[in-house]
């Protein structure tokens, strides 16, 4: 999609694509031109919280005082000077290949219809893992014909580190009224006691749309609950 629409996004067919280590190098090199010192505030820092905003869908000019770490201000006016050093460089990181697609669709409506016209049913799977950018361009691309199936579990949402919004399932029917929800609730793996356990543990989450699991395999073994010190317990 980048490629085919290149120019709209200030980019030529022949981009190239960042891997890390590039761009730890080029945001080394902007945090020296701007006199800070990589001791105090490490590239690889920086890149993280590049990375999480633009998960987030978010350029630096819409990143709010609410978002920013310790020494925020400084990585926000990196995260500026990169994201021009992308443009003159004609580049993507890893983040724009969401990000940029994201921009795409929402400021060019002719290119968001020839995609909503392209891709008529849509299905997610581990949809809990979603983070804000794919979920926002995922509902305008859903638009178009509002055919949408999203599979997930809102408990198996541990991802949340690398920008994984549990949000989006739980919002689901609010996004897409008249969603059919299915839950499938029953276990095939685990025992009685075991999915008992898990049940009990789980349902002390409080940002999470609930279910009930059960099995139509024998009882077991009751499950053993030890405390250890360490992971080599």
């Amino acid at each position: 999609i980048l490629r085919r629409h290149a120019e709209l996004v200030n980019r030529t067919a022949d981009s190239t694509i960042l891997d890390s280590d590039d761009q730890q190098r080029l945001i080394k090199q902007i945090l020296k031109a701007d006199g800070v010192d990589e001791k105090r505030i490490a590239p690889r820092l920086v890149a993280y919280y590049i990375g999480r905003w633009k998960d987030r869908g978010l350029l630096p000019d819409k990143v709010t005082a609410a978002e920013l770490p310790e020494h925020g201000e400084i990585i926000l006016n990196v995260y500026r000077t990169y994201q021009g050093r992308l443009d003159t460089l004609n580049c993507f990181d890893f983040g724009d290949l969401l990000l940029s697609t994201l921009i795409l669709f929402q400021q060019h409506k002719e290119v968001l219809e020839l995609y909503q016209k392209q891709f008529k049913y849509i299905l997610v799977d581990e949809y809990q893992d979603t983070n804000v950018a794919q979920y926002m361009w995922l509902r305008l691309l859903a638009k178009g014909y509002n055919n949408i199936c999203c599979v997930g579990d809102d408990d198996q949402s541990i991802y949340g580190w690398r920008g994984a919004e549990v949000a989006n399932i739980l919002r689901f029917e609010k996004d897409f009224p008249g969603a059919m929800v299915v839950r499938l609730e029953e276990n095939y793996r685990s025992t009685p006691h075991i999915l008992g356990a898990a049940s009990g543990l789980i349902s002390r989450n409080e940002d999470r749309l609930g279910k009930t699991l059960w099995t139509l395999q024998d009882e077991g073994d009751l499950v053993n609950v030890k405390s250890l010190w360490d992971g080599e317990g």
